[in-house]
């Protein structure tokens, strides 16, 4: 039920990283719900979100793909390599500094992305 998710659902936002592609992203225009949702969780005015690692449920990877996408590629360009790299930077990041990765080989991570890419 709802009122038991509210209860039990706890997500833990990473503070590696830094903006833009970290931490950021676009709030206005046709992928603002990936910035709004980075900002909602991490302003913490959401009963969803802890500061104890060890009371989630989840962990989210506050990675803005659309600022990625952004600041790594011009016009026509469609490269998987560079994007593939900065997730897979940031996800070793997590994974060396935090053994939450590790526990479920990141299964109970999630980042959202709002792109047509």
């Amino acid at each position: 039920s709802y009122i038991e998710m509210e209860k039990r659902l706890k997500v833990f936002v990473y503070e590696e990283g830094e903006p833009p592609l970290v931490h950021d992203g676009p709030c206005t225009y046709i992928y603002s719900i990936e910035g709004q949702f980075i900002h909602e969780l991490e302003q913490g005015s959401t009963p969803f979100v802890t500061n104890n690692p060890e009371d989630a449920v989840l962990y989210f990877l506050p990675l803005s793909i659309s600022k990625a996408v952004h600041s790594l590629y011009g016009p026509g360009i469609r490269e998987w390599a560079p994007l593939h790299r900065v997730v897979s930077d940031y996800v070793q990041v997590i994974s060396t500094k935090h053994p939450y990765w590790n526990r479920t080989n990141g299964a109970d991570h999630f980042m959202l992305s709002c792109h047509d890419w």
